[in-house]
């Protein structure tokens, strides 16, 4: 609960603050690679949420989230937690769209609370899923895409 809190108003506070610190030391190039990195935060974002409702059986009327069976395709055959990637791509983004200390802290202190909630995330789904979990974990990395990517087209397996 309280590491949401932490990184939910990190997060929150990056984005109002943006809007008073733009581009405040009027590095072009850095500001369009944090708008690029926004784009990726936008698809990361939006690949979840096709994969859980093709193969997360879940219930009709429930959240797309409350899967009953293990998503291991698409995005998921490349990193194991892409909504929590896309959160820290958010973050960056802000931090580098910016470049103000202020906002550049929060994005470090957002982004090492979302990577600490991966691990207890890894730990559940152990519980909910068994081994079938533990097996995927040890083949698909938990937030590294270039890694995850370099893997899936060295082992040659579609997404």
């Amino acid at each position: 609960m309280l590491p949401g809190l932490v990184y939910g108003s990190a997060i929150l506070l990056q984005a109002v603050l943006i809007f008073f610190f733009y581009n405040y030391y009027q590095l072009i190039i850095i500001n369009l690679v944090g708008w690029g990195l926004l784009v990726l935060f936008l698809i990361i974002g939006a690949l979840p949420r096709n994969e859980f409702k093709k193969k997360g059986g879940s219930e009709k009327g429930k959240s797309f989230l409350s899967t009953t069976k293990l998503v291991t395709t698409g995005i998921y055959s490349v990193i194991r937690h892409p909504y929590w990637l896309s959160w820290i791509l958010l973050s960056l983004s802000l931090a580098l769209m910016s470049q103000h200390w202020l906002i550049v802290f929060l994005g470090i202190l957002a982004s090492s609370f979302v990577y600490g909630e991966t691990f207890l995330l890894d730990k559940r789904l152990i519980q909910k899923f068994g081994n079938d979990y533990s097996v995927y974990k040890k083949r698909v990395p938990r937030l590294n895409l270039v890694y995850g990517l370099l893997k899936k087209a060295i082992t040659r397996n579609p997404l």
